[in-house]
């Protein structure tokens, strides 16, 4: 397969990338480590008439840490260099494991962290080599009228599913956006758009460039699970992040949830600090998790049905390993 012809563009700069996307008004797509990319483009799947690579702009690739601040990651770590990083093992432990549970070493390495938060949706017919869909109708994400998944329905169902998004999620991660008129931090779940056809709220000219990590204390924990046939290359058919945080006088306990809907899913309940996290909590996540998970047949492996009743009792376990390593 080849690639399609595209114009390559290298700005040294992040206002030079933004006013160029903005420029460009939707015919560009950015690329940083390639690997959720250029296979939709060998596939003839997206089409950009420019490619606008983030390497060359300094500054991105960064991680830095403060006590006070917390966790600050360049939209463009790799997802090795998260993984190995030695204060993220230390203070952030479940972040390096979720890196590591991406694909394979050979795509860890190319990956980014901003990448894996901004991937697109994923669909068994939309994702289908162009031989395998001769005679098929164009679905909604590749412009045409029907979905495939949902027979009738006027939405795309495509799933969305990223390993990181979800962890980041329960952390309480912020992130960067910058345009050509400046900068604004939000909370990463408005990155988000809840549509399977364009699963992002980024506008052309904006461009991720931070995830911003709150500091952790002595007494949070956060554990990360995934489904999947095999144990690498899978994407994850389900994936199910919990995070405890504690502050001064309260404690959170967050869900969330990745493979299973067009967008990431959380669920958040705050106790009183010494109140006990109980099964009667527990079981409220696992109950409201069940219920907003939609796991369709647009994925390979595993059937709808095992992956609608897996989410509970993974949303358990999780939430059972996370308040073990909070110290509960």
């Amino acid at each position: 397969m080849r690639l399609p012809e595209f114009s390559y563009v290298a700005p040294r700069s992040l206002a030079e990338a933004c006013t160029t996307l903005e420029e460009m008004d939707g015919k560009a797509a950015v690329i940083a480590g390639g690997t959720d990319l250029l296979q939709p483009l060998k596939e003839k799947l997206k089409r950009p008439h420019y490619l606008v690579d983030l390497r060359s702009i300094p500054g991105l690739d960064e991680i830095s840490y403060d006590p006070k601040e917390g966790l600050t990651l360049g939209a463009m770590v790799s997802l090795r260099h998260l993984a190995a990083s030695r204060v993220v093992k230390q203070t952030y432990p479940v972040l390096a494991q979720a890196a590591l549970e991406v694909a394979t070493a050979q795509i860890q390495a190319m990956g980014t962290v901003g990448g894996n938060l901004c991937q697109d949706s994923l669909c068994l017919y939309y994702n289908r080599s162009a031989a395998s869909k001769k005679g098929l109708e164009l679905c909604l994400k590749a412009g045409g009228d029907v979905c495939h998944t949902v027979k009738g329905s006027g939405k795309c169902w495509a799933t969305f599913c990223s390993d990181l998004a979800p962890v980041f999620l329960v952390l309480g991660a912020r992130i960067k956006i910058v345009d050509k008129d400046g900068e604004r931090v939000s909370p990463l779940a408005e990155l988000y758009s809840g549509h399977g056809r364009r699963p992002l709220t980024l506008k052309p000219g904006q461009v991720l460039t931070q995830i911003m990590v709150p500091p952790v204390t002595g007494s949070d924990g956060a554990v990360y699970l995934k489904l999947r046939l095999r144990q690498s290359i899978d994407y994850p058919a389900l994936g199910v992040a919990a995070g405890i945080r504690v502050k001064e006088e309260t404690q959170k306990i967050a869900v969330a949830l990745t493979g299973v809907e067009k967008k990431p899913l959380l669920f958040e309940k705050e106790l009183a600090r010494d109140q006990t996290i109980g099964e009667d909590v527990i079981r409220v996540l696992a109950e409201q998790a069940y219920a907003q998970a939609h796991p369709l047949n647009n994925l390979r492996d595993f059937t709808p049905k095992y992956r609608k009743e897996m989410v509970p009792i993974y949303v358990r376990s999780a939430l059972q390993q996370a308040l073990h390593w909070g110290g509960q």
